[in-house]
């Protein structure tokens, strides 16, 4: 049953999973291919002479500021590196429109009911049901949940092994350095309070080696258990929401 009004984007999806996904995985789409382009834009009319900040520059200086594009003093410009991180982006928005295509177009609206193109005949896929958004299944909604929070863990671990064994830039000395975290609990837990005096990239990276291991234990043990405590169409509704907010919260402390 459809409650809400048209103008809530996500009701004409109702009961239709795979749709639903084609929608995100082109949006995906969208937003790499943006990523792509506009670093190509910015490499042909990248002048080295100029400062990035005078260039009205964003996707450079975001790679610059992991130590891609320019050698470890900031001063050497390579711009092989930066015409693969856009071509890349670009291959891969077009395998996500291909995914969103298909799930548009091609796959059985319902994942849970079918997992052939066109043929409502064909067995259940279990598997892909599993991940169907259920608003009033607890269950449902900690799984999800916990998945979500491991890929945000495996993201965190990725970016501090990138610190760790390549670099990140670093503006105290104007250079691409190797960062050790810093797992200290008791800076992290104090920098709660204080983030926008953080002056360490250690603690930078300890906060984000902490967090991750918080997400990863976090999402495996909602994937275990039940949902606990008392269940209500205001938690149902939310948890996800909560979630993300939750997310990037940590991510800003770390």
């Amino acid at each position: 049953d459809v409650t809400c009004g048209w103008w809530v984007g996500n009701s004409v999806v109702t009961n239709k999973s795979s749709r639903f996904i084609g929608s995100h995985v082109a949006h995906t789409g969208l937003i790499c291919f943006a990523a792509g382009a506009n670093t190509l834009w910015e490499l042909a009319r990248y002048n080295p002479d100029i400062p990035m900040g005078h260039q009205g520059m964003v996707s450079i200086p975001h790679l610059a500021s992991i130590g891609i594009g320019f050698d470890p003093t900031g001063t050497v410009f390579d711009g092989t590196s930066i015409a693969f991180i856009g071509v890349f982006h670009l291959i891969c928005s077009m395998v996500y429109a291909g995914a969103g295509l298909s799930h548009s177009l091609l796959f059985s609206e319902d994942t849970q009911n079918s997992s052939g193109l066109w043929a409502d005949d064909r067995p259940e896929h279990r598997q892909a049901s599993r991940y169907k958004l259920e608003w009033d299944n607890p269950d449902n909604q900690t799984f999800i949940l916990g998945h979500h929070l491991i890929f945000f863990g495996v993201a965190r671990i990725w970016f501090v092994e990138w610190a760790r064994i390549h670099g990140i830039y670093d503006p105290a000395i104007g250079a691409v350095r190797q960062v050790e975290y810093n797992l200290n609990l008791t800076n992290i837990w104090n920098h709660q309070f204080d983030s926008l005096s953080i002056d360490s990239l250690e603690d930078v990276m300890g906060g984000h080696a902490f967090l991750a291991f918080v997400e990863i234990t976090g999402g495996a043990f909602h994937i275990a258990t039940k949902q606990t405590g008392e269940y209500t169409e205001f938690k149902g509704k939310n948890i996800l929401s909560a979630e993300a907010v939750l997310s990037w919260s940590l991510a800003g402390i770390g």
